[in-house]
């Protein structure tokens, strides 16, 4: 973030390496005492390829309070893939930046 602030969104992909049912994620916002960059509002996407991502399986807030550094749950309808893509669409402070302590992927 030093050298520019690119806008949002922004967004992480993540090859699991082999095809799961994916149920939901888990997101842990920063944990030290600042809040830039925990996101708001967010699009999770799930993939077979990692190149078609279709619509979004999940959207919605995970952040409404810069001082909420819970971890949060998303849950939704099993969906098979191999890929998947967390896009944060706006940041809890309003700032450009984004970061993710911790994303686990939940599913079987």
């Amino acid at each position: 973030w030093c050298h520019g602030s690119p806008t949002t969104p922004h967004e992480i992909q993540i090859d699991l390496g082999a095809s799961y049912t994916i149920s939901g994620f888990q997101y842990l916002p920063r944990q030290d005492q600042y809040s830039s960059g925990n996101i708001a509002t967010y699009e999770f996407y799930v993939s077979t390829d990692g190149l078609n991502w279709g619509t979004a399986v999940s959207t919605g807030t995970l952040m409404a309070s810069p001082s909420d550094k819970t971890q949060k749950q998303v849950t939704f309808t099993g969906t098979a893939g191999r890929y998947v893509r967390l896009r944060a669409l706006t940041a809890v402070n309003g700032g450009p930046w984004t970061n993710v302590a911790e994303l686990n992927v939940l599913g079987q």
